[in-house]
């Protein structure tokens, strides 16, 4: 039976992320934020991390689930972690009657696929935070024998089911600010374990800002955002500037992650805590997640000089494609002018990283539309020496947005089941109904020598150890090779793409 009292516990769970997971492991910001509200609320969040506890994760498991909690609550984003979240769900089930909860991008892209499933109980779409805390009240009223019809009504996002049939309360509108006081960094014990690949630092992310304005066509937030009457909500910077020194006082924070959908809307509004940061004496490392071509072209030669004086690191940008055609159809708002020019402000700079997104795969793309991005990605790289490029992600549609529709219109069909979920991952072999023999050789080859044409081992790999060692030696070694392939789109022989997927499995 759950039980029914104050500090009653419920178990949030971080699964496995696959090969994305290797490269950037931080902190698991959604559940802390999820653990907030309840706490706040009388109950007592336990968090497992199953990316730094996978040897033992169902001794661990089994630890809790004797210890009933109220329900179990795992954050799934589509693609490799859909695997290790069924893997979890099921074991709970096979070991106890406790409700499985799932929430993140997945319940809220495709709750009903999910809820067909014996092993989930509810789903949560959109934000978590009140929906948390309020579903376990809901739950041991339940228990208590309170088994009104109208238990979930007030529980935004929730999805549940009843006998055969599937019922969906209106996601929470608007952002949910937690408060730094009221995120429970003491649940998790060491963050000595967060990092990311090469890095000496100890790395905390954080929200500066809420939402984006933009209406990027392959993008969720437009739908997710539609109706908010503010699309953009920056924060204090006193309570940026708090919250950063919190965490290095506290934690011993070196760098600060920034995981905002977009940082720069406002560039003033960044200037403002990073004023604020160095009038108290605190010198961070900053990265952030969230900058566009088109912010960047605001800021000129001095403001960059003062982002790097602010300890500013990596900026993760995205241009997409280097088609004009492609551009247009994602509604960037930019041109590959634009995007050379933004790259020359940062080289000019020398010392930011400039960090590159960009999309193959999208219904109408042609080799030659993927020639003209791969033409940009080679300049952007020779102009700037700090520049480098993330592997590429091949497009999936987002349910809602304006390219599924486009994509439905080429041959796309929505993932049927949960398990059809795992295919629509930004590194898998899924081969899309719009994909010509051509295309889907080069998207092959791009996925692989996108990880070796730039400088990432000089720039990303700093901690000295036999292991980095190993990585810079050996991407040089298939460098030359890499950017050969990657220049002239040479497709024949691609031996090293096996390679590539068998270590991807191997990861997730």
């Amino acid at each position: 039976m759950i039980r029914h009292h104050d500090n009653a516990e419920v178990l949030l769970i971080q699964p496995t992320m696959g090969i994305t997971g290797e490269f950037a492991l931080h902190p698991p910001l959604s559940l802390l934020y999820v653990a907030a509200g309840l706490k706040k609320n009388g109950f007592q969040p336990i968090i497992i991390d199953h990316r730094v506890h996978y040897d033992r994760w169902q001794i661990s498991l089994l630890e809790q689930l004797a210890r009933k909690p109220v329900y179990v609550g795992i954050t799934v984003m589509s693609g490799a972690p859909i695997r290790h979240s069924i893997e979890v769900s099921q074991f709970v089930k096979q070991h106890s009657r406790i409700p499985v909860v799932w929430g993140g991008s997945l319940a809220t892209l495709a709750p009903q696929d999910i809820l067909r499933e014996p092993f989930v109980d509810f789903t949560v779409s959109g934000s978590g935070f009140s929906s948390a805390w309020k579903l376990a009240q809901a739950l041991q009223s339940l228990a208590s024998g309170n088994d009104s019809d109208t238990i979930f009504d007030d529980i935004p996002g929730l999805g549940f089911k009843r006998g055969k049939d599937f019922f969906f309360r209106p996601r929470f509108h608007g952002f949910e600010h937690v408060p730094y006081q009221d995120i429970p960094y003491d649940l998790i014990s060491d963050y000595s374990v967060y990092t990311q690949i090469g890095s000496r630092e100890r790395i905390f992310p954080i929200y500066g800002a809420y939402g984006c304005p933009y209406q990027c066509a392959f993008c969720i937030s437009p739908s997710m955002y539609r109706d908010y009457h503010q699309k953009w909500m920056p924060l204090s910077p006193i309570e940026i500037a708090d919250h950063i020194e919190f965490l290095m006082s506290r934690f011993g924070a070196t760098e600060i992650y920034f995981y905002d959908d977009d940082s720069f809307v406002n560039p003033d509004h960044v200037r403002a805590f990073m004023t604020e940061i160095k009038r108290r004496g605190l010198k961070p490392r900053l990265s952030f997640r969230g900058a566009r071509i088109n912010e960047i072209l605001t800021m000129n030669d001095a403001f960059l000089d003062d982002l790097a004086d602010g300890g500013t690191h990596i900026l993760h940008i995205g241009i997409e494609s280097g088609s004009p055609r492609i551009l247009k159809l994602f509604r960037k708002g930019v041109t590959v002018d634009d995007i050379l020019e933004a790259n020359r402000r940062l080289a000019r700079n020398s010392r930011i990283i400039a960090a590159y997104n960009w999309i193959l795969g999208t219904p109408s793309e042609t080799p030659d539309d993927i020639a003209q991005t791969i033409k940009l990605i080679t300049t952007l790289l020779k102009e700037n020496p700090r520049a480098f490029i993330f592997q590429p992600n091949k497009f999936h549609p987002i349910p809602g947005t304006e390219l599924a529709s486009l994509a439905e219109r080429f041959g796309y069909r929505r993932p049927a089941t949960l398990q059809a979920w795992i295919d629509e991952e930004c590194e898998g072999e899924k081969i899309e109904p719009w994909y010509s023999k051509k295309t889907n050789s080069i998207i092959r080859m791009l996925q692989v020598t996108s990880y070796f044409i730039d400088r990432k081992p000089e720039l990303l790999l700093e901690a000295k150890s036999a292991k980095n060692s190993l990585i810079k030696f050996l991407m040089r070694l298939y460098r030359p090779i890499a950017r050969f392939r990657f220049r002239y789109r040479i497709t024949a022989a691609l031996w090293e793409y096996g390679v590539f997927q068998a270590a991807r499995n191997r990861l997730i």
